[in-house]
């Protein structure tokens, strides 16, 4: 990773990224560009529409830019999830007594062993993260 400086900001480059460092005085100094500004100056209810069509879109379908469900399609088993979650949308209740969908989430639920995805850290690594 390269690093250089800019006044008091150091930015550290690797192949893919650039991060920007700087100190709690540059970063509480007021803000300089006038758009940036400008959106400092918004308020929350100008900001938020208001739109939240939740698990669901309007249409019927399924929203997987939920963020209830958005974490598991960006996931390594996300092919295996929405696909288990097309076939449960398609189906009745009763037919999941019958088998539907068994395949589908069989496949993401193999997905999710072999990829360790959704693993929890032990208590162990959380305490080896910390003193680090």
């Amino acid at each position: 990773m390269s690093q250089t400086a800019s006044s008091s900001n150091a930015i550290q480059k690797d192949s893919q990224h650039e991060y920007l460092e700087m100190t709690e005085e540059e970063f509480l100094e007021p803000i300089k560009d006038d758009y940036v500004r400008e959106l400092s100056n918004i308020s929350m209810a100008e900001l938020n529409d208001g739109y939240n069509p939740g698990p669901t879109n309007p249409d019927g379908g399924i929203n997987f830019t939920c963020h209830c469900v958005g974490h598991l399609v960006a996931s390594p088993c996300g092919h295996e999830f929405r696909e288990a979650a097309i076939c449960q949308r398609a189906h009745k209740e009763e037919d999941f007594e019958a088998g539907a969908c068994a395949d589908e989430f069989m496949k993401f639920m193999q997905c999710v062993v072999k990829t360790e995805c959704f693993k929890s850290r032990d208590k162990d690594e959380d305490e080896q993260a910390n003193s680090s």
